[in-house]
């Protein structure tokens, strides 16, 4: 499991507020308590029923692939529902079911099945609730409520890490979507190149510079080329984020050239009034190459074969 899920994992305060703020207080544990020999007598049966249920849907039968998947499952989600009237819902009940949204996300079960899952949970015990001659008719509705309580913080507990799961899938696909639009790469002993690809914002800025920096100081590379030939369009602020990437490689003792700078590129530079004196730059990366190794002092020889 990896730090991320681990620290939401171990945020074991927020249980205390969720119990609080859904009224779950120790009277309904105790009313659980009571479900709780019924809950050892009916367990096997109950999870049968909800399997054959589960059975006979496509998106949910093909979990379920061979014997020995659904005995594993079947054990499972006995214990969930044993521990469902436990009267135990300290930290190791709230890790149990945060792991549950987790592991769903992972082998990618939709939210609606196990949603569907506690709704037929409460199909299957509300009738053995009301029918249980051991309950007057204040404890039944009071197990009742109790039950109902206990699922729908379940529920929540197992949604919220399911989208938690999932914001975690989608932030680790954007870094490497970055890294991938933001490459650096060492093209000659001396010389970096950073081809930028879309549009700069602040994040994917900050995530530029600091991988050309690290470049830089990585191969002691005194002269960086940032090519801009795959960005459509320079606004205010991607022009400013440019020049703050010039200026931090200056600071390292590099020295920065464009490339890739189209006629409707320079007349927006000016239209904004970016002032790049001082700054050099070329039309392509050919180009731009040629007066980085000049300035290095690096003659290549044409091939007379060639």
């Amino acid at each position: 499991m990896n730090h991320s899920h681990s620290k939401y994992l171990s945020n074991f305060k927020n249980w205390a507020e969720q119990k609080r703020f859904l009224d779950f207080t120790e009277k309904d544990v105790e009313f659980l308590k009571k479900l709780h020999p019924f809950a050892i007598e009916y367990a096997d049966s109950f999870v049968d029923q909800l399997y054959e249920h589960l059975l006979q849907f496509p998106d949910t039968k093909r979990f379920l692939s061979d014997e020995k998947t659904l005995n594993r499952l079947k054990l499972a989600q006995k214990a969930y529902f044993m521990d469902l009237t436990s009267g135990e819902y300290g930290e190791e009940y709230y890790q149990s079911r945060i792991k549950v949204g987790i592991a769903h996300q992972r082998i990618g079960l939709p939210p609606r099945v196990y949603m569907s899952t506690y709704c037929y949970y409460m199909q299957l015990i509300i009738p053995k609730i009301y029918g249980n001659p051991m309950f007057d008719v204040e404890t039944a509705n009071g197990v009742f409520l109790a039950l109902h309580k206990i699922i729908n913080l379940d529920q929540e507990l197992a949604i919220s890490s399911y989208i938690h799961a999932i914001d975690e899938v989608i932030s680790r696909q954007t870094e490497e979507i970055l890294e991938m639009s933001t490459p650096v790469i060492q093209i000659w002993d001396g010389v970096v190149a950073a081809p930028i690809i879309g549009m700069l914002d602040s994040g994917r800025t900050q995530q530029f510079m600091e991988r050309l920096l690290e470049a830089i100081v990585e191969t002691n590379s005194p002269v960086a080329l940032i090519d801009i030939t795959g960005v459509p369009q320079i606004d205010t602020a991607t022009a400013q984020h440019l020049i703050d990437t010039i200026n931090a490689v200056k600071l390292l003792g590099s020295q920065v050239i464009i490339t890739g700078v189209r006629p409707v590129i320079a007349q927006t530079l000016v239209h904004l009034g970016i002032d790049l004196s001082g700054i050099i730059t070329r039309p392509t990366m050919a180009s731009g190459l040629k007066v980085a190794l000049d300035k290095l002092n690096i003659k290549v020889m044409d091939n007379p074969r060639a």
